[in-house]
């Protein structure tokens, strides 16, 4: 029986590769500098030096100085380099032998070039899952097309053809699923042209920790017109899920470790997989090895699970609430040891109601749980976990029952005031 509202896609078969020597890393530091600029040395406001011993309204009084010409002050700092040429990958990649891989949704590679093309190689990395993998490409900020690794290829991509010449900026952006594997990228080229320091990043990081609830699945096929739900890897599109809608009114950049299926307590299959606890602090959530999570750190976390352990008919008898709030609270103070200075949402789903399945009272069970389970995280001495419950909504119209592309939006509107009043935003 395939189940209805409020459970999230079919869960990924959890493959843990084993190998202890190839810890995960975040992006170096030294691949994605800061911007910086030379600064005047006569002033930030642009003003030239003025004589020190001369007012602006004065004259020279004593006609017996003699001018000894400029002084020589020493060399100006010139401030620090400009930025290296390098391509910025945004969200959980591991860069490897020449290579980035990324598995979460919403994972970006962005590309400053001069010159007229780009290209791209993208090697379905076949370590967990399976594909197709599918990216949306953004050319000068627009869209410009979706493009496909099949399970276990290798593609060579063309970004960008036949631009004007001069400066300009290419985007892959993930659309896909943890469980439909891993990807490479990496073999960049610039046809007669030249790689070019990145563009400026965001100084406002949030996190979105969850599952296909919030992370786009099957947004872009319609539950009612089963063809625009295969094949199901093309419908999804993170692009056009909470994760960007709510970064973008924030001004902030965003990752997503969101993965389909996973739960606190139970996941979609309760017999299958691991919970989000052990997941959470991976590069990848299918593969051994730690993400570093000082190599960026977020300053608003919004995290949203619990579908597939309250309103889970394969879950039966459900947990109860006080089980179910100690489970959340543990993993809240999981997250909180990983980013000691965000601002954490603990929200209960839109999707979430009392009446499906029967008797669940998922909806209810969930809001107090999050209640009780921030009040605790208050009681020792945290402050700054927040719950927060969206309007009940069943615009359900995506692939398996999940959330349309207009409830997100009203998901991003909802929540975005909330955060600001918290964060200052």
């Amino acid at each position: 029986m395939k189940l209805r509202p409020f459970v999230a896609s079919p869960l990924f078969a959890i493959l843990v590769a084993c190998g202890g020597d190839d810890a995960a890393t975040g992006p170096e530091d030294a691949g994605f500098p800061e911007d910086s600029s030379v600064q005047d040395a006569g002033g930030s406001d642009g003003s030239s030096v003025q004589d020190a011993g001369v007012g602006s309204d004065s004259s020279v009084q004593d006609a017996g100085l003699l001018d000894a010409g400029p002084v020589d002050a020493g060399p100006v700092d010139a401030g620090p380099p400009p930025p290296a040429p390098a391509v910025s990958y945004i969200g959980r990649w591991k860069i490897a032998g020449g290579e980035a891989i990324a598995g979460y949704p919403a994972a970006r590679a962005v590309a400053r070039f001069q010159g007229t093309a780009a290209s791209v190689t993208i090697r379905d990395a076949a370590l967990a899952g399976s594909g197709p993998s599918y990216f949306d490409v953004l050319v000068d900020g627009a869209f410009s097309k979706t493009v496909s690794v099949a399970a276990g290829a290798t593609t060579v991509v063309p970004l960008a053809t036949n631009l004007p010449a001069g400066e300009h900026e290419v985007e892959l952006y993930r659309r896909t699923e943890a469980y439909t594997g891993t990807v490479a990228v990496g073999g960049w080229t610039f046809p007669n042209g030249a790689l070019l320091a990145p563009p400026a990043r965001k100084a406002r990081h949030i996190e979105f920790i969850g599952n296909s609830t919030l992370d786009g699945y099957g947004v872009d096929g319609n539950r009612n017109q089963p063809a625009t739900c295969s094949p199901l890897a093309k419908a999804h599109n993170a692009r056009r899920s909470l994760i960007p809608l709510l970064a973008d009114l924030l001004d902030a950049e965003a990752y997503a470790p969101s993965a389909s299926g996973i739960g606190v307590l139970y996941n979609e299959n309760p017999n299958a997989g691991e919970h989000i606890a052990a997941t959470y602090p991976r590069t990848h959530p299918l593969v051994a090895g730690a993400w570093d999570f000082s190599s960026w750190r977020a300053d608003a976390i919004v995290i949203m699970v619990g579908g597939t352990d309250l309103a889970n008919p394969a879950v039966n008898p459900p947990p109860t609430q006080a089980a179910f709030a100690n489970g959340y609270g543990q993993f809240l103070a999981q997250v909180r040891a990983a980013n000691p200075t965000a601002k954490i949402f603990a929200t209960t789903s839109p999707t979430l109601n009392d009446d499906y399945p029967a008797n669940y009272k998922a909806r209810t069970k969930s809001v107090a749980a999050l209640t009780a389970a921030v009040a605790a995280r208050a009681n020792a001495g945290d402050n700054e976990v927040y719950a927060f419950a969206f309007t009940q909504d069943g615009d359900l119209t995506a692939c398996d029952y999940h959330p349309s592309y207009a409830l997100y939006q009203r998901m991003a509107a909802e929540i975005a005031p909330f955060i600001r009043s918290k964060t200052g935003w």
